[in-house]
């Protein structure tokens, strides 16, 4: 993948490995804590799912906390994990990496490759 232009703009294209290193990084503060491979499956999902309003720019408090009620049904598992992702997922990321990720999952063809992630969609977490 390289970098291209369009209508003006500066395309910006994240090869897999960057992306990767990208998403362990800003996953980590969820996953550092798990014990069991079950616990760490678990945060992955939810930092799968936190990760799409991530990238499309539509993290907003209002999105993120009604996503992680959807998931958790659980008022102050979702007020600890809210905390946990505008206080340390995120900040985990500089405004930069942050640019760059949206940059590139503003291309569609590359917003659809996440879904190998399996039946996790930003749909269903947007109303």
């Amino acid at each position: 993948m390289g970098k291209g232009k369009k209508m003006g703009t500066k395309k910006v294209y994240l090869k897999d490995k960057k992306i990767n290193k990208l998403f362990d990084k800003y996953s980590l503060p969820l996953v550092k804590a798990c014990i069991t491979p079950s616990q760490k499956e678990k945060a992955i999902s939810i930092s799968r799912v936190l990760w799409l309003f991530l990238v499309k720019g539509a993290d907003t408090e209002e999105n993120i906390y009604k996503a992680l009620e959807q998931i958790l049904h659980d008022h102050d598992k979702v007020v600890g994990f809210g905390a946990t992702y505008f206080h340390r997922m995120k900040k985990a990321l500089s405004e930069k990496e942050i640019r760059r990720l949206r940059a590139h999952y503003s291309d569609s063809n590359n917003f659809k490759s996440l879904k190998s992630w399996g039946d996790i969609t930003f749909s269903n977490f947007l109303h």
